[in-house]
């Protein structure tokens, strides 16, 4: 054989070899654009399973497939300029999914798109609130765009023909994710595919806009009467009313805190703070939450949804801070779990920039901050607002025992053992220990502050929790749609005031209404505390917490907007039953210090 031969032999070999390693890197950038811009797929998939939710679990699986082999056929197209339109929907959906989760610290669900899409006029502010995340928006479209469109692309003839027939396949994830969020009204898109997810999401919510769209919180028509007193409550004299006026009123919304895991017996190891201070504090008992998702419950607090309009008339009602307004309060806003979630300054919640306009203080706490000192931080931030001698109402998110429970105490603090993280398992008990830290450090040491440090004159304190915690490890903690454990709404309600006029009220509803406490009994009492009429704000919102209330206790789950069925799911919940776990945590061993350092020391940086 000739060296010509040769050369010719081994010039095809070479430019085989080159083309192998071109789709070798090819392969590679498409992973690394999937893998980067998803999140929670192998978390997911052990869920269900530990769940025993198979048939969820096959389609999830199933679904994820469907996906990537459309990315697949999306990237290998022949035609430029197919591939670059693929290109160019996926990339830019991707880098808005990634983008949004970078922000919120949640995915893209339908309410947030909603929420986004009627926001739209506030877009040149948005663009300017989230800078530093249009950076990555930016820098994810661009890689995307070029590892889907770069070559190389298949060349033999029979697979272009079949690539030509199967070009409108990556639109067939769009519409069935599209499908799956209108059958699961709302859900039904967590953790699928960033490169299709959001565009379903976007198209379903887009579409729910047009057809029924929403005008937006409406302005506040109820007369304000005058700085309430308890003195006048109820009295249309405004002379009379000013006499022992209301001036600072503070919603305290903790997180994922149970209402029987408060325990007020005397001496008890769990809360003992909070027993001690029993006399000075009008308990409610435990109590049923509007919702069993933080999103939903906070916005039936912040929207003023009443339990018999729920819907869409939710989105349509004043906010809490308007009414605020009207009736002359500097309103604070305090968001503890934003540096927990790694996202300062976002809007959580449903809470959109225009609501945000009617917010005098904005306190997202900073990310360096550690979780064992947020609540201390939020504290901080309530004890001046306690000192305004100007009226001042105040709603606080407190990090709570937000999930991991471990997370929000410092390991110095730990009484009750083996914690989550001691025994490296996941079981109820090690959940409950967990828990109980938890509690004891962010909720029991918090009051102890509170009313060491707190000038509590003319004042009222509402304090409950968001929703509620399961701790069976086979279930969802909270946030389970369909069929949820009772325990889920099961929350904590009570109320703190200096005027002993108006605690003997709270104390004599509280009795009344023993068995049937609410969220949905919180805002008319904020109402009335502002100086809004009884009737008139009972007419609307229904009784409040200075009032009987004989409503069976029930708490709702999934879409309270009204925005996929008029249908509300409603739980019942009873609060004179024993739903407390059969776990009895271990405390520490005699002789062992339980000293919990103070905020701010290194054990908790």
């Amino acid at each position: 054989m000739s060296d010509n031969d040769n050369a010719s032999t081994a010039a095809p070999k070479a430019g085989l070899g080159a083309r192998r390693v071109a789709y070798g890197f090819r392969i590679l950038a498409l992973a690394a654009f999937v893998i980067f811009t998803n999140d929670g797929f192998l978390s997911r998939v052990m869920l269900l399973h530990d769940q025993g939710r198979l048939v969820t679990l096959v389609g999830f699986v199933g679904m994820w497939a469907l996906s990537l082999v459309a990315l697949a056929i999306a990237a290998f197209q022949c035609n430029v300029w197919v591939r670059c339109f693929w290109a160019i929907v996926i990339a830019l959906t991707a880098a808005a999914g990634f983008a949004y989760r970078h922000a919120s610290g949640s995915e893209l669900g339908i309410f947030d798109a909603l929420s986004l899409w009627n926001a739209r006029h506030e877009a040149a502010r948005a663009a300017a609130f989230y800078a530093s995340d249009l950076r990555w928006f930016i820098l994810i479209s661009l890689c995307g765009f070029v590892a889907l469109v770069v070559p190389p692309v298949p060349a033999a003839a029979k697979i272009k023909v079949w690539l030509t027939r199967l070009m409108w396949v990556p639109a067939v994830p769009i519409v069935a994710i599209a499908g799956i969020i209108l059958f699961k009204e709302g859900g039904g898109s967590e953790v699928l595919p960033t490169q299709f997810a959001p565009l379903s999401v976007a198209g379903v919510a887009i579409s729910k806009a047009v057809t029924n769209p929403t005008p937006g919180h409406r302005a506040v028509t109820l007369a304000w009467r005058g700085p309430f007193s308890a003195a006048a409550a109820g009295n249309a004299s405004p002379r009379a009313a000013r006499a022992m006026p209301i001036r600072h009123v503070i919603m305290l919304i903790d997180e994922s805190v149970r209402g029987d895991y408060i325990d007020w017996t005397p001496g008890n190891p769990y809360t003992p703070v909070l027993a001690s201070l029993k006399s000075q504090i009008v308990n409610f008992g435990p109590a049923s939450s509007g919702g069993n998702c933080s999103h939903y419950s906070n916005a039936i607090l912040r929207f003023g949804a009443s339990r018999d309009s729920l819907g869409r008339t939710v989105l349509t009602n004043p906010t809490i801070w308007q009414y605020a307004k009207k009736a002359g309060f500097k309103t604070v806003y305090i968001d503890a779990q934003a540096a927990f979630n790694r996202n300062p300054g976002k809007l959580q919640n449903f809470m959109t920039a225009e609501e945000t306009r009617d917010i005098d203080s904005f306190n997202a706490l900073d990310e360096n901050i550690a979780a064992p000192v947020l609540d201390d931080k939020l504290l901080d931030i309530v004890l001046k607002a306690l000192k305004s001698d100007k009226p001042v109402f105040v709603y606080a998110n407190k990090n709570g025992a937000h999930f991991p429970y471990d997370n929000g105490y410092p390991p110095s603090a730990s009484v009750f053992h083996p914690t989550m993280t001691e025994a490296g398992r996941d079981t109820m008990a090690t959940r409950v220990n967990s828990f109980r830290n938890v509690v004891k450090w962010s909720v029991d040491r918090f009051f102890k502050r509170l009313f060491d440090e707190a000038v509590l004159k003319d004042t009222v304190i509402i304090y409950t929790s968001d929703h509620g915690q399961n701790f069976n490890p086979k279930r969802l903690s909270h946030c389970t749609v369909e069929d949820p454990d009772p325990r889920e709404g099961l929350v904590p309600l009570f109320v703190i005031t200096d005027n002993d006029e108006l605690r003997a009220r709270f104390t004599a509803a509280a009795e009344a209404s023993r068995g049937h406490a609410s969220h949905f009994s919180i805002v008319p009492t904020v109402l009335q505390l502002m100086g809004y009429s009884r009737d008139a704000v009972d007419k609307i919102y229904g009784e409040s917490l200075l009032e009987k209330n004989t409503r069976p206790a029930a708490f709702t789950s999934g879409d309270i907007f009204g925005l996929f069925s008029s249908k509300v799911r409603w739980h019942p919940l009873d609060l004179n039953r024993n739903y407390l776990e059969r776990v009895k945590p271990q405390a520490a061993p005699s002789g062992v210090s339980m000293r919990m350092p103070q905020p701010g020391l290194a054990a908790v940086r």
